[in-house]
């Protein structure tokens, strides 16, 4: 199965994760910290040219080029993942 994903609205969640959410220091990741928001967190790599967006079973990795892959245990773990890509996009900052 295919999994096809629009990058720029993926981005665009990755942003908002960045700006809107909670800013979480990470022990055990090369990373160092992520974003909190809505159930789903986005990191990005050192360069920032790799950024990931999950949540507790899923996994969406962009890479450089635009290429990307995502990791996840079943169908209905993606289809709650990215139902949480709607609930970011409709995220109001108070």
């Amino acid at each position: 199965m295919k999994n096809e994903i629009d990058i720029h609205r993926a981005l665009k969640v990755f942003n908002k994760v960045t700006q809107h959410g909670e800013k979480r220091a990470l022990k055990d990741s090369h990373y160092g910290h992520d974003y909190w928001l809505c159930g789903m967190s986005a990191q990005t790599d050192h360069d920032g040219y790799t950024i990931t967006l999950a949540d507790a079973q899923v996994s969406l990795t962009v890479f450089f080029h635009n290429k990307y892959q995502f990791d996840y245990p079943t169908s209905d773990a993606l289809d709650n993942f990215l139902r949480r890509f709607n609930d970011i996009e409709n995220y109001q900052a108070s």
